[in-house]
C-alpha cells in the first residue's frame, strides 16, 4: 500500500492563511494568481517566496472546501432522490391497494364442475367393483 504524504507548510503560512481566509474569506478564490494579489494586499508579508506559499496553501484551502461543499449537495440530492421515489412508491402501493379493496357488485353464486366433484356422492353405476364382494343379481 502506498501512502502518499500531503506537502509540508511551515507554521507561519498556515497560521497567516487561516487567518486571512476566516477575515476576507469572501474575497478569495480557487485561482493562484489572484490570491497572490490579495494576499499582498490584504497582509504584511513583503517576502515573495512566503507571499506565494500563504496565497497557495489559501487556494488550496478553498479548492477542498469547495469539493467537501459539492459532495455534501450530491449526497443530499441523492437523498432527496430517494425518498422521492419511496414517496411514489408508497403512493403506488396505496393506490393499487384501494382498488383491490373496492366491493364488486355480488352476483349469485354459481355452481362449478368442481363443486359438483367434491360434494356429491357417486353415482349407482361409478360405485367400484371389487373382486373380493360378491355381485347381486
Amino acid at each position: 500500500m502506498v501512502t502518499v504524504l500531503g506537502k509540508v507548510r511551515i507554521g507561519k503560512v498556515k497560521s497567516v492563511s487561516n487567518e486571512l481566509v476566516s477575515k476576507y474569506g469572501n474575497v478569495f478564490t480557487t485561482d493562484f494568481g489572484a490570491n497572490k494579489k490579495f494576499v499582498y494586499q490584504y497582509s504584511d508579508i513583503r517576502s515573495k517566496r512566503l507571499n506565494n506559499r500563504v496565497a497557495g496553501y489559501v487556494t488550496r484551502l478553498l479548492v477542498s472546501q469547495k469539493k467537501r461543499e459539492e459532495a455534501l449537495a450530491a449526497e443530499e440530492a441523492e437523498m432527496a432522490s430517494q425518498e422521492a421515489a419511496e414517496k411514489t412508491v408508497a403512493t403506488e402501493a396505496t393506490a393499487a391497494d384501494v382498488t383491490q379493496e373496492t366491493p364488486k357488485e355480488e352476483s349469485a353464486p354459481q355452481e362449478g364442475p368442481e363443486e359438483d366433484a367434491a360434494g356429491a356422492e357417486p353415482a349407482a353405476d361409478e360405485e367400484t367393483d371389487s373382486e373380493d364382494a360378491p355381485k347381486e343379481a
